[in-house]
């Protein structure tokens, strides 16, 4: 198997991503659409990569553990480029384009887990840790996001491009997937704080 490369330059994959968000020319979104469907497609084999460490680590030490692995929707791409924030982020800079996620029993096997890859031979780059059971997002969201760069020195085609791995317990993968669920029914963006209040109230709380 043949897996995708990255054909365009960085330049031209924000540009692309910027005409996504309906920040740039419209006329351009056929273009547009084809550099970031090749961007993202060349996250296939970093990704494979990550999971497939998530996976034997998982079967050596938490056997239960339920590992799955996704490329970023379209929909959700053009909705972080679209938010408003003080620096709106580039379509290169997305660091969660490529994730693997393990969903493990209880919170210890998720901390010892975590410890397990920071104290690992990786050869790959941890740029950083988002601790969202330590310091829970607004939404209520819980869980432990590792984000690394791809680093080889024999395939150097995928260098730099970002994996992120996301550590939950069952508890908190239920949250998350019921406020997913009840956001996709509703056509609300709940699990970005972008939803009726009365509904963000009740799974704050109930994330507690």
């Amino acid at each position: 198997m043949a897996w995708p490369i990255a054909e365009y330059s960085i330049e031209e994959v924000d540009r692309a991503g910027q005409v996504l968000a309906g920040l740039s020319d419209p006329d351009e979104f056929d273009r547009a659409l084809a550099i970031i469907n090749n961007w993202r497609a060349s996250f296939y084999f970093p990704l494979n990569t990550f999971a497939t460490t998530l996976r034997r680590k998982a079967e050596q030490n938490h056997p239960k553990g339920l590992v799955s692995q996704r490329v970023k929707r379209l929909r959700a791409i053009r909705h972080k480029l679209q938010k408003r924030t003080k620096k709106p982020i580039t379509l290169s800079e997305m660091q969660d384009i490529g994730g693997c996620r393990i969903v493990l029993g209880s919170l210890s096997q998720v901390e010892k887990l975590v410890k397990e890859y920071e104290h690992s031979d990786l050869k790959h780059k941890l740029v950083y840790q988002d601790n969202y059971i330590a310091m829970p997002k607004i939404s209520g969201y819980r869980g432990i996001h590792l984000i690394y760069s791809y680093l080889s020195d024999r395939k150097e085609t995928y260098n730099g491009h970002t994996i992120e791995i996301q550590f939950r317990t069952e508890l908190q993968h239920a949250w998350a997937t019921a406020v997913e669920i009840v956001g996709f029914f509703r056509r609300e963006l709940l699990k970005s704080s972008e939803g009726r209040s009365s509904l963000e109230a009740f799974f704050q709380i109930d994330g507690s």
